[in-house]
């Protein structure tokens, strides 16, 4: 019997499938998959943690993720090749704000909507351990 099948079962969902927003451990083990890359993988990885969510609720799981990494100090946003000084809560806030609609969401390219138009606020520059910045 497959894990995912018998955690199903039992009533336990295994730590990639959540429901909810996800728990520290969660939030963990997602931010160190997407660690050092640019800030659609974190968009694409929320598919390895629930493949079947709505399109709703991933972009809430997307802001979860980027808020943490934000909070925990790992990175920081940039935009026109400015780090970002504003409080997390701001910087979240525009890329909820920003976000396309699901019915001019392209799947296949993050960056800009179906209509054509560049969407996302800035990007990740991670902070690596001896201080540099990584910029994606």
């Amino acid at each position: 019997m497959d894990r995912v099948a018998a955690s199903m079962r039992s009533g336990h969902l295994p730590i990639h499938m959540t429901l909810g927003p996800l728990t520290n451990d969660q939030l963990s083990l997602f931010i160190g998959e997407v660690s050092m890359c640019g800030i659609d993988a974190v968009w694409y990885k929320t598919y390895d943690f629930h493949p079947v969510l709505g399109f709703q609720k991933r972009v809430e799981m997307f802001l979860q993720v980027i808020s943490a990494i934000l909070e925990r100090g790992l990175a920081k946003l940039q935009s026109a090749d400015q780090i970002l000084t504003a409080p997390v809560e701001e910087q979240v806030s525009q890329f909820r704000e920003a976000w396309p609609s699901a019915d001019d969401w392209d799947e296949d390219f993050f960056w800009v909507s179906k209509s054509g138009i560049g969407w996302t606020p800035s990007g990740l520059v991670w902070i690596a351990a001896d201080g540099s910045e990584f910029w994606t």
